[in-house]
């Protein structure tokens, strides 16, 4: 089903996404506002479903639509080529599951239905089958089937996609063997979405921004209500896509399609099975889809949910007024250093702009911004030089830095905790500060810095924002231990509503503390997991946690 057919001038996407909006206050009719949408943009056609129930209604005034892709399923559009990959015995369940968790896919050969059910039962619950009107194996048997529901019981090529895209959580392990092969076609194809997303991360903020955001998709769920759901799951680390009409797109999403489809076939390969071979996939990362075939190829599927799996922890702690207090130290330091290198006098009395909770930079270029200075990149050069300097001379002059209650007692209990662990804990820093400001804070509060991971750490002087912060971090693990690695794996520690609204928007737990500048009920409005007075009492909360 097509979205629109062009004429030569078309209607730009923010042009019908305006038009988009509009319609959720417009009172007409749906035709009259469908010819609007035609008349404003030299759109010669427009196909959109008639609404029926409340909820398709709401669907449609949010105005996502239909999409049909128009490139043929085709071994040579996959960049990575036909590759003839490694393959385990299905016994070799241990292989199997590693080759999944570092790869994301692993192949088996010398597989039958008997052991490919056995293999699914190692991995988690089997998900029944849609087809299946009677308790069974749990095994969908793809061929040729024209009385039954489905693009997959047909010869038709399939598009990238998602098993059961529109559910809340999509079966984790898509399960395929090949019973009997095609005379022609019917190749494997495949794509890795973490290749996909770090280029498009990578090439194209804008097109990562739609993908990441629940606002410019929605797919079809069993009930056929349209829900909606982002490409990617930062959060969760889950991706889910196809091209048919279990997914609709707003105007913004289509127009970026041709890059998102490109990236796509960029990173995928494709794979020629033999009776006996198959794959396991996550089901959560890798898209998979065929090609066109002919004869009676049959192909086994089963869906696996996975047994709730203990995984590793990461805590990302702020330091001012979480570790310690530094407000002397760290107001003298840091208007003496813009003082200099402005060649005024700038003091917090006649600079009146918020502290707490912000990075370095981001405090610098507010500061900048009250007293009208434009050109901040040579100012910026500057304070990170001089800054650390400042600092180290304000704690001469006696001001220094105190461990917040509970600090080095939580602290001190963590490293313990960690020799016994398995997965291991992970103890890094979510900090405002500059690296060298923040070792130095922590030296003068007698915190022992050794059990803080630097390399996942995150500092302040290279970003703006507590959320950017965030995600420093967060590529840092994925690139260390791999994409697996969620924002929900990440407990994120601070004093300050913005550490609160930083986790929230990321989708961590936060443990809120109220031994900086707010109160435990100034902090406990926001909700956090977990608001406490002093940090020692977090020790029941991550202890449950991390077991």
């Amino acid at each position: 089903m097509y979205i629109w057919k062009k004429k030569s001038e078309a209607v730009s996407a923010k042009d019908l996404d305006t038009h988009m909006s509009e319609r959720t206050s417009h009172r007409g009719s749906s035709s009259a506002w469908i010819q609007s949408i035609i008349k404003a943009g030299g759109i010669s056609s427009l196909k959109v479903q008639q609404p029926s129930t409340p909820q398709e209604k709401y669907t449609f005034l949010l105005s996502y639509f239909f999409i049909k892709v128009s490139d043929t399923m085709d071994v040579t559009q996959c960049k990575l080529g036909l590759q003839a990959p490694i393959f385990y015995l299905p016994s070799d369940v241990e292989g199997i599951r590693k080759a999944i968790l570092t790869d994301g896919i692993a192949f088996v050969e010398k597989c039958d239905e008997t052991l490919l059910v056995s293999l699914a039962n190692e991995f988690g619950e089997i998900v029944r089958p849609r087809n299946e009107r009677i308790e069974g194996s749990g095994v969908s048997h793809i061929r040729f089937a024209p009385n039954l529901a489905g693009k997959g019981y047909s010869s038709e090529e399939l598009f990238f996609h998602t098993d059961r895209s529109g559910w809340d959580v999509p079966p984790r392990f898509l399960m395929s063997l090949l019973k009997s092969a095609s005379e022609t076609g019917g190749e494997s194809l495949l794509v890795d979405g973490h290749r996909v997303l770090k280029a498009i991360r990578e090439q194209d903020q804008h097109l990562y921004r739609l993908v990441t955001s629940p606002k410019y998709g929605s797919f079809r769920a069993d009930d056929g209500t349209f829900v909606p759901r982002p490409v990617f799951d930062e959060s969760e680390g889950l991706l889910r896509f196809r091209f048919d009409d279990g997914i609709q797109l707003s105007a913004s999403m289509v127009s970026a399609l041709p890059k998102l489809q490109d990236t796509i076939f960029q990173n995928a390969f494709a794979v020629a099975l033999k009776a006996g071979q198959g794959y396991i996939v996550d089901n959560h990362r890798f898209l998979h889809g065929r090609t066109l075939f002919s004869g009676s190829r049959e192909l086994l599927r089963v869906l696996v949910h996975p047994q709730p799996e203990r995984r590793d922890l990461t805590l990302l702690f702020d330091i001012d007024g979480t570790l310690c207090r530094s407000e002397e130290l760290s107001i003298d330091a840091y208007f003496s250093c813009i003082s200099a290198i402005m060649g005024e006098v700038i003091t917090h009395r006649n600079t009146p702009v918020n502290l707490h909770g912000r990075t370095d930079l981001g405090l610098f270029h507010a500061i900048m911004e009250y007293h009208g200075v434009d050109d901040k990149s040579l100012m910026v050069e500057k304070f990170q030089q001089l800054h650390p300097r400042y600092l180290k001379e304000s704690n001469k002059k006696g001001l220094t830095a105190v461990e917040c209650p509970g600090a080095k007692e939580t602290l001190s209990w963590l490293k313990e905790y960690q020799k016994d662990m398995h997965p291991s804990v992970r103890i890094g820093l979510l900090t405002g500060n500059s690296r060298p400001n923040a070792l130095l804070k922590l030296h003068a509060a007698g915190i022992d810095t050794n059990i803080f991971d630097l390399d996942i750490s995150s500092f302040g002087d290279t970003h703006l924002d507590r959320k950017s912060l965030f995600q420093d971090s967060l590529l840092k693990l994925q690139e260390r231990y791999g994409m697996g690695v969620h924002a929900s794996d990440v407990i994120i520690v601070g004093d300050t509503p913005l550490d609160i609204e930083c986790a929230k928007s990321v989708g961590s737990d936060i443990i809120a503390v109220a031994t900086g500048n707010y109160t435990v009920d100034d902090l406990a409005m926001l909700q956090p997991n977990l608001c406490c007075s002093q940090l020692s009492e977090a020790k029941e909360f991550l202890a449950l946690k991390c077991a």
